[in-house]
C-alpha cells in the first residue's frame, strides 16, 4: 500500500514479480492520483491538477501491468493532503481492500516515509498499520467486509549508507530481485511525468545491487520468516 503512483516502482516492484511468478496472488493499493505533483519534472504550467491526475493513473495502470499484480486499486485521496484527509473514511478504504483481498502480508512505507521524509508517505505508513489491525476486528468497520487478520506486515527499508543522509527502516528482510530488476527499471519508466527522479531511481538500482530490503514491523505468524521470504 503506498501513497503515490510510482512509489510501487521504487518500493517493491521486484518482489511482487518474484512472488507473482512464485504463483502468489499480489495487489496494489495506491491512495492518491499525485495530482499536485511535477509533469515532466517542471512545474505544472498550464496543466490542470485533473490533467495531471489522468495522465498519472494512466502511467501507473501501465505499470501495474508490467509488475504483473494480480489486482490493483487506485483511490482519489488528496495528493499533499493525505496526512490531513479524515482518518477514518481512509481507514475504512484500506480496511475494505484488505478484506476483499485477504492478504497473507502487507507492504508499505515505514513511518518515516521510507527515505524521503514525505508527509504522504508518512501518512500512507499510519493507514496502513491502522488498516492492518482494524480490518481484523469484526467490530471495526462491518460494512465493508468480513474481518481478516493478515498475518505480516512489512515496511520499506534500506541499509544503513553513511555517505548519504537517507533514513530508512533497518532491513530484517532481504529479497534478491536481480532476475527482475530490467522489468522493475520498465515499470519505473512508465512514470515519465516523474522523470526529475529518474537519476535517483537507476543510482538506488546500482547501490541495492539487485535486492529490496523490509523491516518486519508486525508478525501474527510462528516464528521468524527467512531473510527472503515475505510470507512464511
Amino acid at each position: 500500500m503506498y501513497a503515490h503512483p510510482d512509489d510501487e516502482s521504487f518500493g517493491i516492484a521486484g518482489t511482487a514479480m518474484k512472488l507473482a511468478t512464485a504463483g502468489h496472488t499480489t495487489a496494489l493499493l495506491t491512495l492518491t492520483r499525485g495530482d499536485v505533483g511535477m509533469w515532466f519534472g517542471k512545474e505544472r504550467g498550464s496543466w490542470t491538477p485533473a490533467e495531471l491526475a489522468a495522465e498519472r493513473s494512466r502511467e501507473w495502470r501501465e505499470a501495474v501491468k508490467i509488475i504483473g499484480f494480480t489486482r490493483a486499486r487506485l483511490l482519489e485521496w488528496p495528493d499533499g493532503g493525505l496526512a490531513t484527509s479524515p482518518a477514518e473514511r481512509v481507514t475504512a478504504d484500506v480496511v475494505e481492500s484488505i478484506r476483499e483481498i485477504r492478504p497473507d502480508a502487507l507492504c508499505t512505507f515505514g513511518p518515516e516515509g521510507a527515505g524521503s521524509e514525505h508527509d504522504d508517505h508518512r501518512a500512507a505508513s499510519f493507514f496502513a498499520v491502522r488498516g492492518f489491525h482494524r480490518a481484523a476486528l469484526a467490530d471495526q468497520y462491518p460494512d465493508r467486509g468480513a474481518p481478516h487478520a493478515a498475518a505480516r506486515l512489512f515496511f520499506n527499508a534500506s541499509p544503513l549508507l553513511p555517505d548519504l543522509p537517507f533514513v530508512a527502516m533497518t532491513p530484517t528482510h532481504t529479497v534478491d530481485i536481480r532476475e527482475f530488476q530490467d522489468r522493475k527499471a520498465k515499470a519505473f519508466e512508465c512514470h515519465k511525468t516523474q522523470f526529475k527522479d529518474r537519476d535517483r531511481f537507476y543510482q538506488m538500482l546500482e547501490r541495492r545491487g539487485g535486492k529490496e530490503f523490509f523491516h518486519l514491523a508486525i508478525d501474527r505468524g510462528a516464528g521468524v520468516p527467512e531473510p527472503g521470504d515475505l510470507l512464511l
